[in-house]
């Protein structure tokens, strides 16, 4: 074989070579070409990404930005009622002087001169003018209850400093200082194992004496007056109950019994001046609980109320 027949033939081999390489070439630049379109997507898709979390951050920060500026208004907006709460708490310290002072005053003075009227002249005018001073008289004593009953109430939220309250030891002694109110009204009181609470004491003291003056007021005049004072306790709030036996309440007037004022039978039928249960409400409600009442005319009444537990007791 000669020179040129060799050289021939290692070109035809090259050539066949090659047109078996080519398309392996073209292979793998067509998957690098993929791979790279695939990666161009993806970086459009960053891109993309990002732009919608700039986005999404500046809006963000723009409602940051009016949440502190509401918070800013709100917190001028508190401080304003702070003072102006501060100011009504100073006028209604004001209120309460001048009802013990000036205006008990001369309601002591019209009821100690009908009250000489009525000893010296009784009988001795003639039958309008004895019941003229008797109307005067109660009028006048009505008066007395009425001012001394809004002197309590504006009283109520003047503590500022919570103390250990033993319910149990708190009833005991009210118990005994109510023991004529009791005993006239033929009432049974039970209670056991109340809580330990954190309160104002005036004000929890003055919304067990209301509850009770209430259910022993309200008795049944044929049945001997029993008040069960019970209470249990979750995890955030201890749930007290009032019970009694007496003549019950509407349904419809479960709200208004705690109205200020609000006396749901005529003076005739029951003494009052329908501000007890306002003053029980305003006691609870200063220690952040809640009252209600459930009731069914003649198969007494229960009134319930919470007072929120403090950490450790």
């Amino acid at each position: 074989m000669t020179n040129f027949t060799m050289e021939m033939e290692s070109k035809l081999k090259f050539i066949e070579q090659t047109q078996w390489d080519v398309p392996d070439v073209l292979e793998v630049v067509g998957d690098e070409r993929e791979v790279f379109g695939n990666t161009q997507k993806a970086l459009m898709n960053i891109l993309e990404d990002y732009s919608k979390e700039r986005k999404i951050a500046n809006e963000t920060q723009k409602a940051l930005i009016n949440i502190l500026e509401d918070y800013s208004e709100e917190k001028d907006f508190v401080e304003k009622a702070n003072i102006k709460l501060t100011s009504s708490n100073r006028e209604m310290q004001e209120f309460a002087f001048i009802a013990s002072h000036d205006l008990q005053e001369p309601l002591r003075t019209i009821s100690n001169y009908i009250g000489l009227l009525q000893k010296l002249y009784n009988g001795k005018f003639d039958g309008f003018a004895d019941q003229y001073l008797t109307t005067i008289s109660g009028a006048t004593f009505r008066m007395q209850s009425l001012i001394r009953d809004l002197l309590e109430y504006s009283k109520i939220g003047a503590e500022t400093k919570k103390s250990s309250i033993d319910c149990n030891t708190l009833l005991t002694y009210l118990l005994i200082d109510m023991n004529e109110t009791i005993v006239e009204g033929k009432a049974e009181i039970h209670f056991d194992k109340l809580p330990v609470i954190d309160g104002y004491f005036s004000a929890v003291k003055s919304l067990f004496q209301n509850l009770i003056s209430n259910a022993v007021k309200f008795r049944s005049r044929d049945i001997n007056s029993l008040i069960i004072i019970w209470a249990e306790g979750n995890d955030d709030e201890w749930i007290f109950s009032v019970k009694d036996n007496g003549i019950g309440i509407d349904k419809d007037y479960y709200d208004k019994v705690f109205a200020i004022f609000q006396q749901l039978h005529t003076k005739g039928e029951y003494s009052g001046t329908g501000i007890g249960l306002a003053q029980a409400k305003k006691c609870v409600e200063m220690h952040g609980g809640r009252i209600w009442v459930e009731s069914e005319l003649g198969k007494g009444t229960t009134f319930y109320f919470t007072i929120p537990k403090t950490r450790g007791l």
